[in-house]
């Protein structure tokens, strides 16, 4: 009898074999189940404004990628099967996890960083019970694909057809980001600058902000971007080319600002020795009762009331720590903060101060290879990064809970007040994610201060008021070791805050303690400077974190021979603003979310016209291209304005 084709192709390719398979159409569903799971919490959730493209452009990666799977032989697609779709499974689950948190999105470069941020693996607690869950289904689904893998015969027709229809897709997904450029110029872009910077084409061109390109294009083309742009096209030839052309739009950028000129604040904290505070998580509504030092030192110093640290690349920390530094941020265009390392940071604020004949080093709790830090703080100008760990034992390491480790053990002391002019940068911990009862520090300062469980009745808000309680002991005993060493008089402290409390999950908690209707003035954080003889003062002119370095720069009369992408707060001609990555800004009193497309009135009379919204988004495009732009250029290894 003449058996069945069907059954002719199925023991011809497995022998005999007919245990049960997945059936042919699995492969496309679970690729484009990946960008399923993506969207569930990159784009449907959050209150981010949503669209479908992401799931276009995710069909049209399902076909590209099962035409390659399907039409290699079955042994052979089963391994490119495993090789395509499990990176892509991690790749979306490293992604919306990262946005569970910080409703951002990194960069594959960025992902170098994971080695740091597994140290605080237990936030992984936080995240929500679906995200596991349809996690867990993406993955077993996977495992069940390749053990099971679909049966097929080979044979040039069939191969012919799935190669047709990959390139197809192929096609599609390079054309369809230009149709839907021509519908945004024709709908809600029309016409409008600070609409149209916030626009597919924008986004998508320039490749700013990872989640705004992951709006426009879905999570298979942003890692694709994501390689050809970071990855693939510095390895062209023009790209030296390129490079001095960004060089030339820096200096024509710094020349329209005009030159610097002196205030009535220059030179007033002269000759002082500076101790640089970064507030680890301090967030402004944390402030007040628990906080009674640093109440005292804001009172009586410059008071920074509307002080913004806007997140540029994949960390939130080093990136103010960096830019507090180096004045200005990292690059939002992606590229690992290390891969900088070589750069000249010779317009530091450590580099600027040794010139003047500063000693300059750095303090913190953590290891030098945390964020290469005792690698980094050298490039910028320190003469040492003194970690805490260096000087406990294995059976101690409760100490590092302690701030004030710094000035309890005797050789770290001597170092923080050892002779001559010093620029001292101190690095808390105490205020750090996450905010449990049971997490180690938490449980550590509950020991010290257990009125603080059950305080308020909401768990993170307890935590966080401890925190802060440690983090102002902090400044109680600096305050005290400097006046025993007879510094107090001849010392200006220098606080400020790396980024709000994100680690809290409760966001509605976080609206109604800092009071703000929308999540991007979640960003304005304290910061301040004081001194025994200083000035009692408040600022409230927008400023961000790149203004701080110029800013102190002039507070000590020191005359930089560069120019900076901050200004001086204290400058008239200086208007104020804080300008992040993704389009969003505040200034003179009003503000726009690009995240939830709101235009903000924050003060009475604040102009919001249409022709302010575009002014700024110029200014945004600018700050943000020529940030970028600084670090990638190495621009301050030959530029030294005169």
């Amino acid at each position: 009898m003449k058996q069945p084709r069907g059954n002719r192709d199925l023991e011809s390719t497995q022998g005999g074999n007919t245990a049960w398979r997945m059936p042919v159409w699995a492969v496309p569903g679970a690729f484009f189940l990946v960008e399923v799971f993506a969207y569930v919490f990159l784009s449907a959730s959050g209150g981010m404004k949503t669209n479908l493209w992401p799931l276009v452009f995710g069909s049209l990666w399902a076909g590209i990628l099962s035409g390659i799977v399907l039409a290699a032989p079955r042994s052979v697609g089963r391994v490119v099967f495993g090789l395509l779709y499990f990176p892509a499974a991690l790749y979306a689950a490293v992604q919306t996890g990262y946005f569970h948190f910080f409703r951002e999105m990194v960069w594959l470069s960025e992902f170098r960083y994971a080695s740091e941020g597994a140290r605080f693996i237990s936030v992984l607690q936080e995240y929500p019970l679906r995200w596991w869950v349809l996690l867990a289904a993406l993955l077993g689904l996977g495992v069940m694909l390749v053990w099971r893998f679909p049966m097929y015969r080979v044979h040039r027709r069939r191969t012919a057809i799935l190669a047709g229809c990959a390139a197809a897709c192929a096609v599609g997904a390079f054309f369809l980001p230009r149709c839907i450029f021509l519908y945004d110029r024709q709908t809600q872009y029309a016409g409008t600058d600070y609409r149209r910077a916030r626009s597919a084409e924008a986004v998508y061109t320039n490749m700013y902000h990872a989640h705004g390109l992951y709006q426009v294009c879905g999570i298979y083309q942003t890692g694709m971007k994501d390689i050809h742009q970071h990855w693939i096209y510095p390895l062209s030839p023009g790209y030296a080319q390129i490079r001095r052309q960004a060089r030339a739009e820096i200096e024509a950028y710094f020349n329209a600002r005009g030159e610097r000129s002196e205030n009535a604040m220059t030179g007033v904290f002269a000759g002082k020795n500076i101790v640089l505070v970064l507030m680890e998580s301090m967030d402004d509504w944390a402030l007040g009762e628990h906080t009674p030092t640093i109440n005292r030192l804001m009172a009586e110093g410059i008071r920074f009331s509307n002080f913004y640290t806007p997140p540029y690349g994949g960390v939130r920390t080093f990136n103010t720590e960096f830019c507090v530094n180096t004045g200005s941020f990292l690059s939002s265009g992606g590229g690992y903060a290390f891969d900088y390392v070589t750069n000249n940071y010779g317009h530091s604020l450590a580099s600027q101060l040794s010139q003047q004949g500063y000693s300059a080093k750095v303090y913190h709790y953590n290891s030098p290879s945390f964020y290469s830090r005792g690698t980094f703080s050298r490039a910028m100008g320190y003469e040492e990064y003194v970690s805490y760990e260096s000087y406990i034992t294995a059976d101690n390491r409760a100490a590092l809970y302690d701030d004030q480790f710094l000035f309890d053990q005797g050789a770290v002391s001597e170092s923080f007040f050892r002779e001559g002019r010093k620029l001292n940068f101190i690095i808390t911990h105490a205020a750090h994610m996450s905010y449990r009862y049971n997490e180690s520090l938490s449980a550590w300062g509950l020991q010290k201060y257990p009125q603080y469980r059950g305080l308020t009745g909401h768990e993170e808000e307890d935590c966080m008021y401890l925190k802060a309680r440690l983090v102002d002991d902090m400044f109680a005993r600096l305050l005290e070791d400097l006046e025993a060493h007879g510094e107090l008089q001849d010392t200006v402290i220098v606080a400020f805050t790396d980024h709000y409390t994100y680690g809290i999950q409760d966001t509605q908690l976080l609206m109604e303690r800092s009071g703000v209707e929308d999540s991007l003035l979640l960003e304005k954080t304290p910061c301040f400077i004081w001194s025994v003889d200083g000035f009692s003062m408040e600022v409230d002119k927008t400023l961000n974190t790149a203004d701080l370095l110029p800013t102190v720069l002039n507070l000590m009369g020191i005359s930089s021979p560069y120019q900076y992408l901050g200004q001086d707060a204290f400058d008239p001609a200086y208007p104020g603003y804080a300008v992040f990555s993704d389009g969003s800004w505040v200034s003179q009193g009003a503000a726009y979310s690009a995240a939830s497309e709101r235009v903000l009135r924050l003060e009475e009379g604040a102009d919001v016209s249409e022709q302010r919204m575009e002014e700024m988004a110029r200014l945004v495009n600018d700050f943000v291209h020529i940030n970028n732009l600084l670090l990638e250029t190495d621009y301050y290894a030959q530029s030294v304005y005169e």
